[in-house]
């Protein structure tokens, strides 16, 4: 007969010459401290007799005795317990950019970005005049009346409202077929394609003569290249401690990026190249480009009466005035970028209105109150404005936009630089002009690995009669 022992079934945890040596006590098996029953199945297992059990029947009833055992036997606070740790890191921070997922981003090249924009084709067409000083009346006097006559249709640019002439009392005044309040001067127009400041020019001719010489005006816009971007680093021990977590620096690096991305729409709206102090600049010199709301000024090219400032309650009255202004300068696709408190009060306006608002019922008689506006139809074309509600949008501030303008030129884009002159395999993501770039480690510090994320562009307002700013507005 074969001995047991040189069969292969020796007891497992027993020591060379069949016993346990003292200092092995403290890892000996929980069986040898359970009931006899336990004791004698697991005997059974190291023997292989299983009888007539089914092997994997006999493990499973095994088991489920030993952890009945076990639970007995210790509390929590006495084994080794692996943390419950999702993976990866929970995203508290809002990641939403909707103004810079909007804009184009096209490729550019040297240290600025230069354009032509052709701002008025030359000559007028029909009156082109202003109101001196504003009144509430539907006799208006202006700096004169040449080329009114009964039934002609004027255009107020301020007042975004059109009237048609009744008579013409002499060459300053003119006499309306309604009231129109005009608080200021403005110009005044017999269509909106007339030039401020450019009489009309003769245009029909007779057979031996010829029409009046005119020719276009052109302006010429240079906007520099800005760096942004931010540095961030991590330690060795923290990549290993986090090791079996997740990767550290990936997470870090991807943290960079995504930090950089909300700079960036944060810079898109409200982008400042005079103020000094951070994000902006440095204290002593500023490093930023300018955002669309500070783009938008009668100085950069945009009307004067698509800036309107103070504006009060927001009505749709209201929004209507800048979506036909943007239209008359010939803006396509329009589209609206918003607070939150716009965004609510664009609900309110819409629930106040009671046209096609109802309180939705499901079958079980759950009533769904509130709605949210996500577009505005637009008065003149008909189309659906999307409204993009960004957190970095100051609160009783919109602006409105156009994808296109009149010759189908995107009216606004990102222009970047791609940063094809960095050192050799420096670095080693490269996404829409963003480049995550290793740093080297110091003596001081050999273990700290720091990252730059960076990227090179400039915002480019490159139609700025097609954009509109309304701030001022209070809640509804």
């Amino acid at each position: 007969m074969i001995s047991p022992t040189l069969s292969g079934f020796m007891r497992g945890d027993l020591g060379e010459g069949g016993f346990n040596p003292a200092f092995l006590q403290r890892s000996r098996p929980i069986y040898q401290d359970s009931t006899g029953d336990i004791q004698g199945r697991m005997d059974q297992l190291l023997r292989g007799e299983f009888g007539d059990t089914d092997p994997a029947q006999f493990l499973l009833s095994l088991q489920t005795d030993l952890l009945q055992q076990l639970n007995r036997a210790q509390t929590s606070t006495g084994i080794p317990v692996r943390e419950d740790l999702e993976a990866p890191a929970l995203q508290i921070v809002p990641l939403d950019t909707p103004f810079r997922n909007r804009l184009p981003r096209t490729v550019g090249s040297s240290t600025a970005s230069s354009w032509e924009q052709e701002v008025a084709l030359g000559g007028g067409y029909g009156v082109n005049t202003t109101i001196t000083s504003g009144t509430s009346s539907a006799t208006q006097t202006v700096a004169s009346t040449a080329g009114m006559q009964p039934g002609t249709s004027l255009y107020f640019a301020v007042t975004a409202a059109y009237r048609t002439v009744v008579s013409v009392t002499n060459t300053t005044t003119v006499v309306l077929n309604s009231t129109i309040s005009t608080t200021t001067a403005e110009g005044v127009f017999q269509g909106p394609y007339a030039q401020p400041g450019q009489a009309p020019v003769q245009m029909f001719f007779a057979e031996d003569g010829a029409p009046a010489t005119a020719k276009a005006t052109y302006a010429k816009l240079t906007l520099a290249y800005k760096l942004l971007g931010t540095i961030g680093s991590i330690t060795g021990f923290a990549m290993a401690a986090g090791a079996t977590y997740q990767n550290q620096r990936d997470a870090e690096i991807l943290a960079g990026i995504r930090r950089t991305m909300l700079s960036e729409e944060n810079g898109l709206i409200n982008g400042s190249s005079t103020i000094l102090t951070a994000p902006w600049g440095d204290g002593t010199t500023n490093f930023a480009f300018d955002g669309c709301l500070n783009q938008t000024t009668t100085a950069n090219g945009t009307p004067g009466q698509q800036v309107q400032t103070a504006v009060g309650a927001l009505t749709t009255a209201h929004m209507d005035q800048q979506l036909t202004r943007i239209h008359n300068e010939g803006g396509m696709d329009a589209y609206i970028i918003a607070n939150a408190q716009e965004a609510l009060s664009l609900a309110h306006l819409a629930t106040a209105s009671g046209s096609i608002i109802r309180v939705e019922a499901t079958s079980s008689a759950d009533m769904i109150l509130g709605g949210r506006v996500i577009g505005y139809k637009h008065p003149i074309t008909g189309q659906i404005v999307p409204i993009e509600v960004s957190r970095f949008m100051p609160a009783g501030t919109m602006w409105f936009g156009s994808e296109r303008g009149p010759d189908g030129m995107v009216a606004a884009d990102v222009r970047v630089l791609p940063q094809v002159q960095l050192p050799e395999l420096a670095p080693n993501v490269n996404i829409q002009g963003y480049v995550a770039q290793e740093l080297a480690p110091t003596t001081a510090a050999p273990q700290v690995y720091a990252f730059l994320i960076s990227v090179f562009e400039t915002l480019r307002i490159k139609n700025a009669k097609v954009v509109a700013k309304s701030s001022g507005l209070t809640p509804v």
